[in-house]
């Protein structure tokens, strides 16, 4: 599987503050913003930031040590070295981990040991239902969709991918947003 190494900029400083492998996920992972230390959520809260493909079309093992190379060249905020708040020399991706059946079997458990409440389920039902949502605007065309299922079903993306997108988790690529009704 083919692997990409990219970094993160501060928009204030131009300064590189981290560095990172994603696989070729259309540089999904890259622009994802969920999943990040508190340290990568408060440089990009206080000033934002962009993404920057540094090398494409490599190796697992290849991008490994390009990441090890940059995190060493930029240095480390926690050890007082350099400017990344990367918490560790990289190089330790975990692409194509297969779990034992010991793993599996835990993870199964502690998933089918967590109930939803009644009023969870119910939520659930009226969300894909589309009724009691909040309703998505596409700000181009003027288009208002009931809910964001809706939404998404129009654009051929999944619901969960679009969410995350509306509240900011994700880039938003999209040309939707979340009304906000003049009411």
């Amino acid at each position: 599987m083919e692997a990409y190494v990219y970094t993160h900029t501060r928009l204030d400083t131009n300064e590189i503050f981290y560095v990172g492998i994603g696989t070729q996920d259309n540089y999904k992972r890259a622009s994802f913003n969920y999943n990040r230390t508190n340290y990568w959520k408060n440089i990009t809260k206080k000033c934002g930031w962009k993404v920057d493909i540094v090398c494409d079309n490599l190796s697992w093992d290849d991008a490994c040590k390009k990441e090890k190379e940059l995190i060493l060249l930029y240095g480390r905020v926690d050890l007082g070295i350099g400017t990344l708040v990367n918490l560790t020399d990289g190089g330790e991706g975990t692409l194509g981990r297969k779990h034992t059946d010991e793993t599996k079997a835990k993870m199964s458990k502690i998933k089918k040991g967590t109930k939803q409440s009644k009023e969870r389920r119910e939520k659930t039902s009226q969300v894909m239902k589309g009724v009691n949502c909040k309703k998505v605007i596409n700000v181009v065309s003027g288009l208002i969709y009931n809910s964001v299922v809706e939404a998404s079903k129009s654009i051929g993306i999944d619901r969960t991918t679009l969410i995350k997108k509306l509240k900011g988790h994700t880039k938003n690529s999209t040309n939707l947003t979340y009304y906000k009704s003049e009411n």
